[in-house]
């Protein structure tokens, strides 16, 4: 546990702005009740279950099936959204100010804005090369990737990062397009290895089922350009490209500097072990932005962690109590190679089966149903018709 929190003045209803609605963002307002004034900014409409974006690519998910309506959601949980960019923080004043100019004070502020796309300096990669961070860009190389399979020309396809992105992504590609022989798929990554991070099983095992359908893996390859047609090596190998695919990483947006978060470019907010910000008491920065003494994986499920200890945090924080230590949770990764493989990811042991793919889609469609609980039957309803739908494109794209 972290040392006392003083008590600070505040309005009998305490002022609480959340900047980001995504998953840290939107489980600390479902986690606030209505004894605060909460309201939470974000310039889009759709909270993003961007675990599955992977699955767009060979359209085993639609984008309804990962998109939740915010303002229905924050709105659910008693609070108010604003759809907004917030540019500006400034918590010495305890204020905020949004791309449209403008301001609303706070008490305390949770910043919760994730990542943006990361292209390392690579010449070319901002133009030339299609990011996957979010449902428009899965959308984007979905249509892309139909258009390259028609007809008989051949076509060559680029992923650009052997992670766990660009891994998913690959099997999704394999799921839908496989036995198209005009389609020649390349996989780079500056690793001597796929998910260097993990068993270095599952980077055998990808190379196996790559073998089977011609996909070539480049590893210990740094890109030094992307161009409209191709992607050069630093090696000075050059590989045609009708598509580049840019899973290569992210980094932290400018907002966390401009607003003193961070003290350097792309750099994630220092926080304590509370994830309260180390340079202000009244900002707790959370989800991916959130530079914890120990770093944890950029996942899903520690974002929802974060963004519930932020919310008990900031109660302790109102009301002058001590506040609790973030501990996150050993929660195995589930890792999908389309419909060929499934790994069950716990450190660097690892267990690969294709019937784990049920406990990868269980897992979304529990936590979907957990962030939009079904309140009456026509929720209820919507609720299964998702299920049906996606189990049912599932099965016919296996």
């Amino acid at each position: 546990m972290t040392g006392r929190s003083r008590r600070i003045a505040v309005p009998a209803r305490p002022r609480i702005a959340i900047v980001g609605a995504n998953f840290a963002g939107l489980r600390a307002a479902q986690s606030l009740g209505n004894t605060y004034d909460v309201t939470v900014f974000d310039p889009s409409p759709w909270f993003e279950w961007l675990p599955n974006i992977h699955e767009l690519l060979s359209g085993a998910k639609r984008p309804a099936d990962l998109r939740l309506s915010r303002k229905r959601l924050v709105e659910k949980a008693g609070h108010r959204f604003v759809r907004d960019a917030v540019v500006g923080i400034d918590a010495k004043r305890g204020r905020l100010r949004t791309s449209t100019g403008s301001t609303h004070d706070f008490d305390a502020c949770i910043v919760a804005v994730g990542g943006v796309n990361e292209t390392f300096g690579v010449r070319g990669a901002d133009r030339h090369a299609l990011p996957l961070k979010n449902v428009a860009d899965g959308e984007a190389i979905r249509r892309r990737l139909a258009a390259l399979a028609k007809g008989r020309a051949k076509r060559s396809v680029v992923i650009v990062g052997g992670g766990f992105a660009g891994v998913e992504a690959l099997g999704e590609i394999l799921r839908r397009y496989r036995n198209r022989k005009n389609l020649t798929i390349h996989v780079v990554d500056a690793a001597t290895r796929l998910m260097p991070g993990a068993s270095p099983r599952i980077d055998a095992a990808v190379r196996a089922h790559c073998a089977c359908f011609g996909v070539q893996v480049h590893t210990a390859s740094a890109v030094a350009a992307v161009t409209p047609g191709g992607v050069r090596l630093q090696s000075g190998r050059r590989l045609r490209s009708d598509l580049t695919i840019w899973t290569g990483g992210g980094s932290a947006p400018q907002l966390l500097r401009d607003a003193g978060l961070a003290t350097k470019p792309r750099q994630w907010a220092p926080v304590d072990t509370s994830l309260r910000s180390r340079r202000f008491r009244n900002v707790f920065v959370i989800g991916d932005a959130a530079g914890l003494p120990r770093p944890i994986a950029k996942q899903a499920f520690y974002a929802l962690e974060t963004g519930e200890r932020a919310a008990g945090n900031v109660r302790r924080m109102l009301a002058g109590r001590r506040l609790l230590s973030f501990s996150p949770s050993r929660t195995p990764l589930l890792l999908a190679f389309g419909d060929l493989d499934t790994f069950l990811v716990a450190g660097q042991s690892m267990i690969a089966s294709s019937t784990l793919a049920a406990a990868k889609e269980a897992v979304y469609q529990v936590t979907m149903a957990q962030i939009d609980p079904p309140l009456n039957a026509p929720a209820l309803g919507q609720l299964a018709g998702r299920v049906i739908a996606v189990t049912r494109r599932l099965a016919l794209s296996s």
